[in-house]
């Protein structure tokens, strides 16, 4: 696919959700982030509900301790799912020299990334604000 592309029809599906910290409320959102995307994932009918790859606790300045994210991008290049959505961009790495090489690395293999926090800001943008 390239960029611009509208992508219809069955799109595979997965999310990535991230905690950073193991303190009682971080943990909660954890469990709220996997409620909720396996739910927007499901409730869409264009849409095929591919998992959710997920790091617990885990900082994002070492990539290699996080498995999920290291899975699913292992899982990126043997193109099981077409599609992720995310929270923040910003859960695929702690800078972004880190999160742009990953995010180009999903691009080269088609697979799209949705940020719900970046389409916020960009809506807000364009309805002047609100």
């Amino acid at each position: 696919r390239t960029t611009g592309e509208i992508i219809k029809g069955n799109l595979r599906v997965c999310a990535y959700a991230r905690v950073s910290t193991e303190k009682e409320e971080q943990l909660n959102s954890y469990n709220s982030q996997l409620k909720y995307y396996e739910e927007k994932i499901k409730s869409n009918s264009d849409w095929l509900y591919d998992g959710i790859y997920a790091d617990e606790g885990i900082t994002g300045t070492l990539d290699y301790k996080r498995d999920g994210f290291m899975k699913m991008m292992q899982d990126a290049t043997q193109n099981k799912f077409d599609m992720i959505i995310t929270k923040s961009i910003s859960r695929f790495g702690r800078n972004t020299v880190d999160t742009l090489k990953y995010v180009r690395a999903l691009k080269e293999k088609g697979i799209a990334v949705y940020s719900e926090n970046e389409v916020t800001e960009v809506l807000k943008l364009i309805n002047g604000g609100k």
